[in-house]
């Protein structure tokens, strides 16, 4: 399973994207899974935080905290049986 360290929450977005379109996911159809706007997936792609998400991050990073995203990739499914 790949696993990326977060320091801020613009580096959250890359990985999200990058999941969904590893599972051929559009936009559209993950944002009305999820009951939220096109837009609003936009931005979280883009590593658009808000100013509640902005303080989250640097609190944890002024307390040494970090943040380890791990997801399942497109090979990790296959060998699983779950693809």
């Amino acid at each position: 399973m790949p696993t990326v360290q977060v320091r801020k929450f613009r580096d959250i977005g890359p990985v999200i994207k990058a999941v969904r379109e590893s599972r051929a996911v559009r936009q559209e159809d993950l944002a009305e899974q999820l009951a939220f706007s096109r837009d609003y997936l936009i931005d979280l792609e883009r590593g658009r935080g808000s100013l509640y998400v902005t303080r989250l991050f640097r609190t944890l990073n002024e307390l040494g905290i970090t943040v380890t995203l791990t997801y399942q990739s497109r090979d990790d499914e296959a060998s699983d049986g779950n693809a």
